[in-house]
């Protein structure tokens, strides 16, 4: 028998070794074949469930005579790592996370064993695999946890996230973000457990159904930087768990519909960048838990209905970028309202002073209220002054007197 044909016994032994003496048993030998085809880098006779700095990152159970692997973390590998069927064939009975980061590994181009699409609970690719099909991840059909971040997702139907959700009812966390995601969001979701859904980033059109409130413990939702439009539906305020509502990035319109109210949890409220209009509803301060509050690059319009003592609860709080809003002088000051006109005794924002000399040289809004002494001095067009133009009229008008007196005196001799 040649070196060649002894090396996987020795290496197996030298674990087996190594493991019995630190009271633990041997990994799994298919397994461990399969780690070592998927990158690991460990010593040969180290323990591949504790091997920091490797690519391959796993934990095993305490089984016997052979432990196995429950969870995998492949990060930062080479690519020309290639994720084989038979590789996850292999962990497929013992594996219950499988995770990539920064890998960007070729797909798997099979579809997932049996054991693993049954067996598998969380599942997250970030910037990893080059691409990730639809198909592929819709058989992990008992996951728990699924990240798909910064990873192009193979797309091509309008209902491709219905796709990948239709058969995983156990679902509790759900993010698919910056992932060239397109099409419409579902109409029927099969995940009543859901509490955290991030699509953020992605290419998703149409308006925000009615039906999204079926997600009745939903605590997170984020649908941020998508192509939605039409209005926030009125339904919003059914989802009573939410703490943090982020639509923005997108292209709703109308206005914020008062049923958001009746969120008592909610801490972050994101709605920026959208073309929102009409007033700032007043109930927005009566929401205690509200932290963060941004409102810029909208189309509202009137007075901002906040009092600078709830506003110093806020974390965050943005209304830049809303042309037709102004602040109360009386009750704000610039340095909290940034980036929002004060407003005239009429309601409407100050319009800042015309792009002349004077203007450039004051940062500050014009109120609206004349300046006594410019009124009173010389024209700013430098031409002169009234009274200049008085003095010559008078001195004009008394010599025309002078000529007159004297032609009558000729004219009675």
């Amino acid at each position: 028998m040649d070196d060649a044909a002894l090396f996987l016994p020795r290496l197996l032994l030298g674990i087996a070794i190594v493991a019995a003496i630190a009271g633990a048993a041997p990994l799994d030998p298919q397994q461990l074949l399969a780690l070592r085809a998927l990158g690991l880098g460990a010593h040969p006779r180290a323990d591949p469930c504790g091997g920091e700095g490797a690519a391959v990152n796993a934990s095993c159970d305490a089984g016997a005579p052979f432990r196995r692997v429950t969870s995998l973390a492949l990060t930062n590998c080479s690519g020309t790592t290639s994720v084989s069927a038979a590789a996850l064939e292999a962990l497929a009975p013992s594996l219950r996370a499988l995770a990539f980061a920064d890998c960007p590994a070729a797909p798997p181009r099979a579809l997932p064993p049996e054991q693993l699409a049954s067996g598998l609970r969380a599942f997250s690719c970030t910037a990893s695999l080059r691409r990730l099909s639809a198909v592929w991840l819709s058989h992990l059909a008992n996951l728990t946890e699924l990240t798909v971040a910064d990873t192009p997702l193979a797309t091509g139907s309008p209902t491709e996230l219905a796709v990948v959700v239709s058969h995983m009812e156990h679902l509790t966390r759900l993010t698919i973000s910056n992932a060239n995601l397109s099409g419409f969001l579902p109409h029927h979701w099969h995940c009543p457990n859901l509490t955290h859904l991030d699509l953020s980033g992605n290419r998703i059109t149409g308006a925000i159904p009615d039906t999204l409130t079926l997600l009745g413990g939903i605590t997170h939702l984020n649908l941020s930087s998508n192509v939605l439009n039409g209005a926030i539906p009125n339904s919003i305020g059914d989802l009573i768990s939410l703490t943090t509502l982020d639509l923005s990035n997108n292209t709703l319109s109308g206005g914020i519909p008062d049923t958001v109210s009746t969120l008592p949890e909610l801490e972050v409220l994101n709605l920026g960048s959208n073309r929102l209009n009409g007033s700032i509803p007043l109930f927005l301060a009566e929401m205690r838990g509200l932290r963060e509050l941004n409102l810029e690059n909208n189309d509202f319009d009137g007075m901002v209905p906040f009092t600078a003592k709830f506003l110093s609860r806020l974390r965050v709080f943005r209304a830049a970028g809303n042309g037709k809003l102004c602040y109360n002088r009386s009750v704000l000051s610039a340095e909290i309202a940034v980036g929002v006109a004060p407003c005239d005794k009429y309601g409407f924002p100050v319009l800042p002073p015309p792009a002349t000399a004077r203007s450039e040289r004051s940062a500050d809004y014009d109120d609206g209220g004349g300046d006594a002494e410019t009124d009173a001095g010389a024209d700013t067009r430098g031409g002169p002054s009234a009274a200049v133009l008085g003095a010559a009229i008078g001195l004009s008008c008394l010599a025309f007197l002078v000529i007159l007196l004297v032609c009558l005196c000729k004219v009675c001799r």
